[in-house]
């Protein structure tokens, strides 16, 4: 039979879960209200993967409703006013994911710029790359970095956890607190735990050619996944960092 010391916290958490979550500390049975994952690119000389097979990815498209047919299907709202409504949402979302964009690039630029390095600008072509593979981690359920291209490689930095708990600058902070392990020197010996993984997406945020970077969130039905692009990458084998 449960010991008592077990019911009542456990009918408490229950009661609590829709609106905070549950977690446990000391080795509890019930799951941590959030989760973080992250996975940096491996360094370009590594990478196996064809470019063709992002390519093939890329062509994969989840089907959605034309906005002529969501308008067809509400026969009794007037025409003019649906497509104001339309256009409306459409800078709602803009100006929306513009703030994201903003603080997610300014998070990065913080750090390199306590460095002394070159700040990244946005690029919306790296930033349009991003969203199709967060989309796609995201439709997938899947957590990996794309196939490179070998022609002009990007740097990535990849970020998981769990939805609607993070802001983007603590999306992006995931990344920079790696650099407590981070020693100077030629990469990939830059971690003190001997590990490169556990420097690689800050290695990369603050890799010193890099001067571009473009990022997109997409949803799961369970995590907020960021893809972040850069070029020209980091990471490179025999290069310091900065």
């Amino acid at each position: 039979m449960t010991p008592n010391r077990w019911i009542m916290p456990a009918l408490a958490c229950l009661l609590a879960w829709p609106l905070f979550g549950c977690a446990t500390v000391g080795g509890g049975k019930w799951p941590a209200a959030t989760s973080i994952r992250t996975s940096a690119m491996r360094p370009a000389s590594d990478r196996q993967l064809r470019w063709t097979d992002f390519q093939q990815v890329l062509e994969k498209r989840i089907a959605s409703p034309a906005l002529e047919q969501l308008v067809l299907d509400q026969p009794r709202l007037n025409p003019l006013l649906a497509e104001r409504q339309i256009a409306a949402d459409a800078a709602t979302d803009l100006s929306g994911q513009k703030v994201f964009d903003d603080r997610v690039l300014a998070a990065q630029n913080q750090e390199r710029q306590g460095l002394g390095l070159v700040p990244l600008r946005w690029n919306p072509a790296l930033a349009h790359a991003a969203k199709h593979w967060a989309d796609y981690l995201a439709s997938t359920g899947r957590f990996e970095h794309a196939p490179e291209n070998r022609s002009a490689p990007e740097g990535e930095n990849l970020w998981a956890g769990t939805k609607g708990y993070y802001t983007p600058e603590a999306m992006v902070d995931a990344w920079i607190r790696e650099k407590k392990f981070f020693r100077p020197g030629t990469f990939p010996d830059n971690s003190i735990t001997g590990r490169v993984e556990d420097v690689g997406h800050y290695t990369q945020l603050v890799w010193r050619a890099t001067t571009q970077v473009g990022c997109a969130q997409a949803r799961s039905r369970s995590e907020d996944i960021l893809v972040c692009r850069y070029a020209e990458a980091g990471n490179y084998r025999g290069e310091v960092p900065f």
